[in-house]
């Protein structure tokens, strides 16, 4: 007898794949929200894009995770500026967020939510976010991730890693 498994894999690939699909998925609840769009949301429909944001987003933070504790990924200290951002409730100072926080938060979260203004309050080139609360030590927080942009920076970085350049900082937007 043989074992064929050895520890939990998830190949860049595969990250990949589950980037894309949270990226399409961020970009879909964004355009079905828009005045522009044909599409009455149904409560079975708004339910259906729900499992599906929630069942591929923790897919895709549990893979990148593997990764972060296999040191295969060794920058879970990495800032996120452009896509990431966490506050504790009591401070309400808002860093940066770290991939590794990122990762945690999503996957402890109490609850998570994409609040989609009325048509015409926001200028459609800025990007919503998504935000999570939880609960950590008796202390509230939120972390604000816009998904489209924290799929790139996760792309980036995988990408870097393959070509043996390791990302030290992703440089702030100006």
């Amino acid at each position: 007898m043989r074992d064929i498994f050895g520890h939990h894999k998830q190949d860049f690939n595969e990250i990949r794949r589950l980037c894309l699909t949270c990226h399409g998925l961020d970009l879909t609840t964004s355009s079905l929200s828009l005045s522009t769009s044909r599409l009455v949301m149904s409560k079975n429909l708004e339910d259906t894009l729900h499992n599906l944001v929630s069942s591929n987003l923790l897919s895709l933070v549990i893979a990148i995770r593997v990764n972060l504790y296999q040191n295969v990924i060794n920058q879970p200290n990495l800032e996120l500026p452009n896509s990431s951002w966490l506050y504790y409730d009591a401070k309400l100072i808002e860093r940066p967020a770290t991939l590794k926080q990122v990762c945690d938060k999503i996957i402890h979260a109490d609850s998570f939510s994409k609040t989609v203004p009325p048509s015409g309050l926001i200028d459609q080139e800025y990007k919503i976010a998504v935000q999570f609360k939880g609960v950590e030590h008796k202390k509230s927080w939120t972390l604000n991730v816009v998904l489209e942009r924290f799929v790139e920076d996760v792309l980036s970085l995988l990408d870097s890693i393959e070509q043996g350049m390791p990302n030290k900082k992703i440089n702030k937007e100006t």
